[in-house]
């Protein structure tokens, strides 16, 4: 990766060996970078400008409130569950109940948001429950709420940024960091470091620990992590290079997991739009489905087989 972290280059470092050696079971680490990404490349007044949640310290530095950090988080792992639900982790380890569960926990926690949802829907729509009209007007009703408003009812599409950043999902936001952020990301990317193999002595190999991942610091009693202004502004400079590479890593890591999957690379584009991205996976599921003339002599053969295997049924005379 080009270097324009500064004269010593300590980003572009500190990036460059993550993507080496990222230590990850599952596909958290790279897709929180990406919303730290999303977060410093921003648009003033968007959905991730958000008074109180990404401030200046007495140091310059920059404090990003985890609430802030779950709305991209989230709204990745959302759209893939609507798209093509992955398994994000691998199957050895799967616990000992079940081997087959996938042990990415922000998955559990959007299903039981979308559970939510659908019961908030069918109160709406109950006599007495607030409801006019039944359930199709109350899910009518609730689309495109934005901050400050109730959250989005029903399980169908993904909500957007601006419905994550809502006051309606304050709580899903909450659990978000709690169980998954907290939990499963920000200690283990900030102590992320490679293992590097010195040369053999007398007692054998040794191994070398390199820095770690020092991009920011987690304050658990703040609810945030620091950075400094450089790494925000070089993540801001950088934001179409860093996706594509974090997109990279997305992809190489869904790939082992979901073998039989097709177009991961298209769905996990992080320089695109969930509704670009749907649309180009089905462009290419159009042009993979077999054609007219691909399909009539297998129709043909089926048919021809069918009335053979009907004639030898038949009880002769």
């Amino acid at each position: 990766m080009q270097d324009d972290g500064g004269p010593d280059g300590r980003y572009a470092d500190m990036f460059n060996a993550f993507f080496k050696k990222p230590d990850m079971a599952s596909t958290y680490k790279p897709v929180f970078l990406a919303g730290l990404v999303d977060i410093a490349a921003r648009k003033a007044g968007g959905p991730l400008d958000v008074d109180g949640w990404i401030r200046s310290d007495e140091d310059g530095r920059v404090c990003v409130d985890l609430d802030l950090a779950a709305i991209p988080f989230a709204k990745f792992y959302w759209d893939m569950l609507a798209g093509f639900g992955p398994r994000h982790t691998p199957i050895g380890m799967a616990d000992d109940k079940n081997r087959r569960k996938d042990l990415v926990n922000i998955v559990k926690v959007i299903n039981e948001e979308i559970v939510r949802r659908k019961r908030e829907e069918l109160r709406a729509g109950e006599p007495g429950g607030g409801g006019k009209g039944g359930n199709a007007a109350a899910a009518k009703r609730s689309r495109g709420r934005g901050r400050g408003k109730r959250a989005p009812a029903g399980g169908g599409a993904p909500p957007t940024l601006k419905e994550l950043a809502s006051d309606g999902m304050s709580e899903f936001r909450k659990k978000v960091v709690k169980e998954s952020i907290k939990r499963e990301v920000v200690k283990h990317l900030a102590s992320n470091a490679r293992k590097t193999r010195r040369g053999r002595g007398r007692q054998g190999a040794s191994e070398r620990q390199e820095p770690k991942f020092g991009l920011y610091e987690y304050r658990d009693a703040e609810n945030c992590i620091v950075l400094d202004a450089e790494a925000v502004e070089y993540m801001r400079r950088n934001e179409f290079t860093l996706r594509a590479a974090l997109g990279e890593l997305i992809d190489r890591h869904l790939e082992k997991n979901n073998p039989t999957a097709r177009h991961i690379a298209t769905m996990v584009n992080l320089n695109k739009p969930c509704r670009d991205k749907s649309k180009e996976v089905d462009k290419l599921a159009y042009k993979a489905a077999p054609s007219p003339d691909e399909i009539d002599p297998l129709l043909s053969i089926s048919l021809d087989l069918t009335a053979g295997l009907a004639n030898l049924s038949r009880p002769k005379a």
